[in-house]
């Protein structure tokens, strides 16, 4: 009776005014109730033990899909670990790409805890009270035919107006992310106990009067940051509403949003280069899906600095089961190269294609697999006091191998066509959702680099002292990053910077694009400028709430910053140009 007063009081109360009984399940044990799609372990609960998820697994209740529409009401004591990673799932009863959307509880980037319902588009209750790491906490979700209501320990942080009650789907309910094409999404870092389902809307006094505080706590897990500093930590990094938007930007169109007139479907990965006053652009195309053998780099050519652009050419697209897609440039000794991502079938044996332009014929001249074993480019190769160009990319890995890593590769001088691989180690404890698209900066022998972490919205950094040979394993670093490709660089000014989304609050949302920079020589991070913002009145390309600005790349060019990304729910690629000297650290 101990437990049912601590965490069921509810079911005691409702035992007493209606027939049928909440379902629940202790979570103190992984049982014949429970699919783990990853890893648990046991930790001292609210009361007796808890599951702790290590933030790439979730746990599913099985045969749960009848559960949780119409009137109900569910409830989940929860204890989270890190509160800088983004949205992170609770429980949710979802599966995106079945079209099955019926309600969740989410930690939002602002450490807040927020509901979802569906009424045709989601509707949400945000609550007030910030959540504590290493805390015990109670979250309630009360669902009628007609509204909702979300509670955090026991107390009404608000209600909202239902126009239908909440639709069932086939969707299982799931704890600490959602499970969804066989993959944890929006995972949760932290401890789950006590979920109870019950079939009725319970009452505000009901909820109020059956909770009790917990007030053991968890030590939180520590984990091993890098040694160097990205961002400056005497200085506060912004909210997105905070950041200033950089002066004197003009933006441009590179292919229209879909539907366009090349039937595009899918785009992504802008990569630019001036050669010979004229400036390239290339990126990867399909008329299908993202991923297939369908997929075609395509470059197109303004000769007016971006405002205008020529008809695509076809770079290469492919054959057979043989993918080609989006890359990088390097215009060097007279010639225009580039380095082109391709795979077999559905993403496998991933490798690095190379090109040359024929200027008299404007077609590009295929010079085979350069790199092979999973490298795909992701920056325009930089030149290295040792006399070798190092290029920043990703190690797609395969079958049995542990996470896909940053990796670097490493020319043989100025030839383009021998290289070298170096995959970058992951310091213990970054787990195995690593999606490692990584940039460089290039200091004399030492480099930075700079990668994505996976789906968590930190940027991970390693350093290497010897022109890129070994690295010091790929860590966390102090500066938030979006989950998309960074790009990072030297300014003419001796500033540092890094084009991507930073801000405290955007979690892994690729909205607003920013661009972060140093004050000049310096190594930090200490300033981040907005270029766009979603919801634009200053760009003749996509102005949507639903902008995911993806994959950037940067070129400096005679004062000014040529900037592209693909808006990739939009299928459009665009071209931001700012001023150099309007990034200046006053």
């Amino acid at each position: 009776m101990t437990r049912l007063n601590r965490t069921f009081g509810i079911l005691l109360l409702l035992s007493l005014t209606a027939p049928v009984l909440a379902t629940e399940w202790p979570l103190n044990d992984v049982t014949e109730t429970l699919i783990v799609h990853g890893k648990v372990k046991l930790a001292k609960g609210v009361m007796g033990q808890s599951l702790a998820l290590d933030g790439e697994s979730l746990i599913e209740l099985k045969d749960t899909a009848k559960f949780a529409s119409g009137a109900f009401t569910i409830s989940l004591w929860f204890n989270p670990y890190d509160l800088a990673l983004g949205q992170q799932m609770l429980v949710g009863k979802n599966r995106y790409s079945l079209n099955e959307r019926q309600w969740s509880l989410t930690i939002e980037p602002n450490g807040k805890l927020k509901a979802y319902l569906q009424q045709g588009g989601w509707i949400t209750i945000n609550c007030g009270q910030l959540i504590v790491a290493g805390q015990w906490h109670l979250a309630t979700l009360v669902a009628d035919t007609d509204k909702a209501a979300l509670y955090l320990n026991g107390k009404l942080e608000g209600e909202v107006k239902l126009k239908m009650p909440i639709q069932a789907t086939e969707a299982p309910i799931t704890l600490g992310g959602i499970w969804d094409k066989k993959k944890v999404l929006q995972a949760f870092h932290g401890a789950v106990d006590e979920f109870s389902y019950q079939p009725r809307a319970l009452n505000a006094k009901e909820i109020t009067s059956s909770y009790q505080p917990v007030l053991a706590k968890h030590d939180i897990p520590n984990t091993i940051t890098a040694s160097l500093p990205l961002w400056d930590n005497t200085q506060k990094l912004p909210k997105a509403l905070e950041l200033p938007l950089v002066k004197g930007s003009e933006f441009h169109v590179i292919k229209k949003q879909r539907p366009d007139v090349d039937n595009c479907k899918w785009t992504l990965g802008v990569g630019l280069a001036w050669h010979k006053g004229k400036l390239y652009a290339s990126y990867g195309y399909n008329k299908g899906e993202e991923n297939t053998a369908t997929e075609e780099a395509h470059v197109r050519v303004s000769s007016d600095g971006g405002k205008t652009w020529g008809k695509p050419i076809v770079m290469d697209a492919g054959e057979g089961n043989l993918g080609v897609s989006h890359g990088v440039f390097l215009s060097h000794g007279n010639k225009l190269w580039a380095f082109m991502g391709a795979f077999h079938d559905n993403f496998q044996r991933t490798h690095t294609r190379a090109y040359v332009l024929n200027e008299t014929s404007g077609q590009w001249e295929p010079k085979g697999i350069i790199i092979e074993n999973g490298f795909w480019p992701m920056q325009e190769p930089q030149k290295m006091g040792d006399g070798n160009w190092i290029m920043a990319g990703l190690h797609v890995s395969t079958p049995g191998q542990v996470g896909n890593l940053p990796a670097v590769a490493i020319s043989k001088g100025d030839d383009f066509t021998k290289w070298e691989q170096v995959v970058i180690p992951a310091e213990q404890g970054l787990g195995s959702n690593i999606w490692g698209e990584s940039t460089v900066i290039v200091e004399g022998k030492r480099i930075l680099n700079i990668s994505r972490y996976g789906s968590k919205p930190l940027a991970l950094l390693s350093f290497s002292e010897d022109h890129g040979r070994t690295w010091t394993p790929t860590a966390k670093s102090n500066l938030p990053m979006a989950t998309s490709k960074p790009y990072a660089g030297i300014l003419s000014t001796g500033q540092r910077y890094l084009v991507c989304t930073t801000t405290a609050d955007s979690g892994g949302s690729r909205s607003p694009l920013t661009i972060a920079v140093s004050k000049p020589g310096e190594t930090i991070f200490s300033k981040v400028f907005v270029i766009r913002t979603s919801v634009s009145e200053f760009t003749p390309g996509v102005s949507a709430p639903n902008i995911d600005f993806s994959y950037p790349y940067a070129v400096e060019h005679e004062g000014k910053i040529y900037i592209g990304y693909t808006n990739k729910s939009h299928a459009a690629n665009e071209l931001a140009i700012v001023p150099v000297s309007n990034l200046e650290i006053k």
